[in-house]
């Protein structure tokens, strides 16, 4: 007598065990991933600020590189910077930047010098539903970022 033992073919294909156990980890691994999805009002509000600072601190750049008088205005959702042409005497737009998803409102348009001083000291609010900043800036050309609540 033969002691071989007879082999059944396994049958192709996931157990019921197996599917439940894929599934379960991908629902988790989505549960946990919808967890830290952005909070994009937020994501704007920063975002605009972060845009404004840096177009502040570029026209101070600008105006100290180039020896011009550079403007900084805001108009609804957009960031303007401007520099003066001495022969024509008017400003000349050199860049503008839309500010998605919030309302930003200034008390004044800073200029500033090629010394790196600022005339027209300006308070600039940024906001939306999820918070408020304010930009300011100094005569010195400091900008001060706070948040308030």
């Amino acid at each position: 007598m033969n002691s071989a033992k007879k082999h059944r073919p396994r049958a192709s294909g996931y157990t019921l065990l197996e599917a439940v156990i894929s599934m379960s980890i991908m629902l988790a691994i989505i549960f946990i991933g919808s967890s830290f999805k952005p909070d994009t009002r937020k994501h704007q509000l920063n975002t605009a600020v972060n845009q404004i600072h840096s177009s502040l601190s570029l026209a101070r750049f600008r105006a100290i590189r180039q020896q011009v008088p550079v403007k900084v205005s805001f108009h609804e959702n957009f960031c303007e910077l401007s520099e003066f042409d001495s022969q024509q005497s008017f400003w000349v737009t050199r860049s503008r930047r839309f500010l998605e998803g919030v309302e930003v409102t200034a008390n004044n348009e800073p200029v500033f010098y090629p010394q790196g001083t600022v005339s027209n000291l300006a308070s600039i609010k940024v906001a939306n539903d999820r918070g408020l900043y304010l930009i300011t800036v100094a005569i010195t050309g400091r900008l001060k970022i706070s948040q308030s609540d």
